[in-house]
């Protein structure tokens, strides 16, 4: 079969000049109606032929691979002294072996090296005005800078901790209480002794730093002080001494009561020792 034959699908119209309608295939290709189109000239069916001579080139191929090679050597250079070569070049240049100019241009292209990228181009032009407009690149990174915090403290656990154990450090220096400076390491080992759960009622969420000594009535920040609470506890608890506020709710614990004293009892200090007698 002639290789410029398309072969319509099922139910396209086709050149009468080229098929007609025959009786089904052995590999029964049904065009419509339980009829199978046929090339005229050959009268078998298009898509057989093409089947039939993929299986004969393979068998081909397997029975002596040398002979096959030098038989497709041959065909291919018959092939290209009559239709000459077809281009091979990444820069879509047409192959002409002494066309002067073309010869000019590989070597232009040659010369000019790895083209950049579109990417590239962009920062290059972005650099370039920002060089110009420094206040609009101090703009674009503070905004960035504020991107990049918000979605770290939303995400990163230990990064929201450290940052609130700031706020807290500096509202008790300014109350004039000691203070240490914790690292994100000793909170969230903190956080794991109490599985992540709120240190009185037991429950899970976005826990906060509870000092037990409350820093509006002198209590220190050190992990002496620190418990992870849930807000509700937190917030209920205030400014109440914490044994007696524990002690009213209808979810006091003394096993998580004592849990509690036995995280704080060796970061407290020797005068503090007797809040939790």
């Amino acid at each position: 079969m002639n290789q410029s034959y398309e072969v319509p699908a099922p139910g396209e119209p086709f050149d009468p000049s080229v098929f007609r309608l025959g009786r089904p295939c052995k590999r029964n290709h049904l065009w419509a109606d339980n009829f199978t189109i046929r090339v005229i000239k050959s009268k078998g069916c298009p898509l057989c032929q093409r089947i039939d001579a993929l299986d004969s080139h393979l068998k081909r191929k397997a029975k002596d691979p040398e002979e096959y090679k030098a038989k497709a050597a041959a065909y291919q250079k018959q092939s290209r002294a009559e239709h000459g070569r077809p281009s091979r070049s990444k820069y879509g240049l047409p192959y002409a072996k002494y066309d002067p100019e073309v010869v000019l241009m590989r070597k232009a292209i040659k010369g000019a090296g790895q083209l950049p990228s579109v990417a590239q181009l962009i920062y290059e032009q972005q650099r370039e005005y920002w060089l110009t407009h420094p206040a609009d690149r101090f703009e674009y990174v503070r905004q960035r800078n504020q991107r990049n915090f918000h979605w770290r403290y939303m995400t990163d656990l230990s990064f929201r901790l450290y940052h609130r154990s700031k706020s807290k450090k500096r509202k008790a220096q300014e109350r004039g209480s000691r203070t240490v400076m914790l690292s994100s390491d000793q909170l969230w080992r903190r956080w794991v002794e109490f599985d992540h759960c709120c240190a009185y009622c037991g429950c899970k969420g976005d826990l906060q730093l509870e000092h037990v000594v409350p820093i509006s009535k002198g209590g220190e920040h050190h992990l002496g002080n620190i418990v992870p609470a849930c807000q509700q506890c937190n917030y209920s608890k205030s400014k109440s001494e914490a044994i007696s506020w524990y002690k009213k709710q209808n979810f006091f614990d003394e096993t998580r009561w004592l849990a509690i004293q036995s995280s704080l009892i060796n970061g407290m200090p020797p005068d503090q020792l007797t809040l939790f007698v």
